[in-house]
């Protein structure tokens, strides 16, 4: 059987050779959609400290547009109460911290707490703390507060296999990472001396995010609406 020189294949197989070309790219365009993925992830611990500065600063915008109804400079407590991520419920006051600790879940609640006792101080509401008489209890409802993180990445994985004896690393055309902190509360106000419910408020929300992109394999840069973030 005689040789094409020209295609450098036997006649026979020269359509299978000549096939070559596209099943490489077909396979390159392969690699590339796997590439191509958004993933969501929970928030990690520990914190770093962007995660920490989020979720400070989501808390501080949402208190600064609550409204507390109540007469200025007037004596108030405070207790708060929302849901931890071990799903165990926690109530937080200043007599008695340690009430509904289950496996030692975070203090995300006493800081929202104490942020809550500093903005009614700027309020002008004098609060009271352990053994002191208060005229009202603010009780703050954490509806939510946490991060959220998402993944988009556009290019080649990083590639490792027994067949071809070395490694790829990962070949990045566009790649995102997302974090967005969200914190939405209310409060519930009551009498001290009585336990009357006085009123509650209109739940309020505060947000912050951290976005880093990366472009052409190295070109990297951010966009974040934290002052002077790290």
């Amino acid at each position: 059987m005689a040789i094409d020189g020209a295609k450098g294949c036997f006649p026979a197989r020269r359509q299978a050779c000549e096939g070559l070309p596209g099943r490489w790219v077909s396979s390159l365009a392969l690699m590339l959609l796997a590439g191509c993925a958004l993933t969501q992830e929970v928030s990690r611990t520990p914190r770093s400290a962007i995660e920490q500065l989020l979720l400070s600063h989501a808390v501080e915008r949402a208190l600064e547009n609550l409204a507390v109804p109540l007469p200025e400079g007037e004596s108030v407590r405070v207790e708060v109460s929302g849901l931890q991520t071990d799903r165990a419920h926690l109530h937080l006051d200043d007599q008695d911290e340690s009430f509904g600790v289950i496996d030692s879940p975070s203090w995300d609640l006493g800081f929202v707490r104490d942020a809550m006792a500093g903005r009614l101080g700027e309020l002008g509401y004098r609060v009271r703390r352990r053994g002191e008489e208060a005229t009202y209890l603010v009780r703050v409802m954490v509806h939510a507060m946490g991060t959220n993180q998402g993944k988009t990445f556009f290019g080649i994985p990083a590639i490792q296999s027994v067949i071809i004896p070395f490694a790829l690393p990962q070949l990045t055309l566009y790649a995102e990472q997302d974090q967005l902190a969200h914190v939405r509360l209310h409060l519930e106000l009551f009498e001290m001396s009585t336990g009357r419910f006085v009123r509650s408020t209109p739940w309020v929300t505060g947000s912050t995010y951290h976005n880093q992109y990366t472009v052409f394999f190295f070109f990297t840069f951010r966009t974040t609406d934290l002052p002077e973030a790290p």
